[in-house]
């Protein structure tokens, strides 16, 4: 008749055999195969181990510099976003690619695609990895738009027929890129979304605080991790995140100076300064946004705008568009 089989008839030395053998095998288990999420050597975050690659920042900048009335404003813009996301990029010790400037003769809906289709599409983002994409120009919808994102108006010295050079923010931008395959993905728009294309109101009287760029000292290894913690919050998050966000709503304008760049914009590089740096906003997206939408609009209702959204006092009304949609 069989017995079951029991550990105490097992000799002393073969059991210290076994249970050494075991130990090594988890050992090599943890230390080579275990997916960890991407991070820092700081307390609450992440350890990065050796083998694994390191996450990349992929950013996309589509720039009007040559308008007429806001080309300069739009520049601003970019310089702005290209120095906060270099200075982002190295505070969470991801590697960012170079970014990929639409600007000048670039500018152009073809220029566009050809970014997301070819330039993006080869860099093959994973989970681990970061997409940023940027527009700073002219915005527009037309009166049968579902979305209530706008669409780009990416016109050509060659071509300025708003039929032939418009990508929506929405199904032709945010859409698309998602299904790279990136763990994150931010799509950002700064420009008006009316039905009259290329009007804008006067802002470059107004005396709006100008951002300074600073330049912020990463801490020392055994300093405080708040900071850092709040980086990771925002851009390595433990979950797949996608942001769709646009400066004015259904009908807006969306203000801004030569000075200053678009309001939104400059207002939402101010939210990721409090979150990240001084920690005066909870580091969540919503509180980023609310913050943008209280100061970009406050700025806004600085002008008339007889043609656009305003109030019972003719001044402008500009209020931020969004969406976080993060998952498992």
């Amino acid at each position: 008749m069989l017995t079951p089989f029991s550990i105490s008839l097992v000799p002393k030395s073969l059991k210290n055999r076994i249970a050494g053998v075991i130990l090594i095998l988890l050992s090599l288990l943890v230390s080579s195969n275990s997916y960890i999420q991407p991070g820092h050597t700081k307390s609450k975050a992440a350890i990065q181990h050796k083998n694994e690659p390191k996450p990349r920042m992929f950013l996309i900048t589509v720039i009007d510099s040559y308008d007429d009335t806001i080309g300069r404003r739009c520049e601003t813009d970019m310089e702005d976003i290209l120095f906060a996301f270099e200075e982002l990029s190295d505070w969470l010790d991801v590697k960012m690619e170079n970014p990929k400037i639409i600007s000048g003769d670039k500018f152009s809906k073809a220029g566009v695609n050809d970014a997301i289709d070819n330039w993006l599409r080869s860099q093959r983002p994973t989970k681990i990895d970061i997409v940023v994409f940027y527009y700073s120009g002219h915005g527009f919808r037309y009166p049968g738009d579902a979305s209530e994102y706008p669409r780009m108006w990416l016109k050509t010295n060659t071509d300025r027929n708003t039929s032939t050079t418009n990508l929506r923010m929405e199904q032709d931008i945010y859409d698309r890129i998602i299904k790279m395959g990136a763990g994150v993905n931010i799509v950002l728009s700064d420009c008006c979304n009316t039905s009259v294309v290329g009007e804008t109101a006067a802002f470059d009287e107004i005396n709006v605080p100008i951002r300074k760029r600073v330049s912020h000292k990463k801490p020392e290894e055994d300093d405080s991790t708040d900071d850092i913690d709040n980086a990771d919050r925002l851009f390595i998050p433990p979950h797949p995140l996608s942001i769709l966000a646009t400066a004015a709503g259904r009908d807006e304008f969306a203000g801004g100076k030569t000075e200053t760049g678009g309001f939104f914009t400059n207002y939402l590089l101010d939210a990721l300064d409090q979150c990240i740096f001084e920690s005066k906003l909870d580091p969540t997206w919503q509180s980023i946004f609310e913050y943008v939408d209280e100061n970009a609009g406050y700025w806004a209702r600085s002008a008339p705008c007889p043609t656009a959204k305003h109030n019972e006092q003719g001044r402008c009304v500009q209020m931020v568009k969004f969406k976080v949609e993060d998952g498992d």
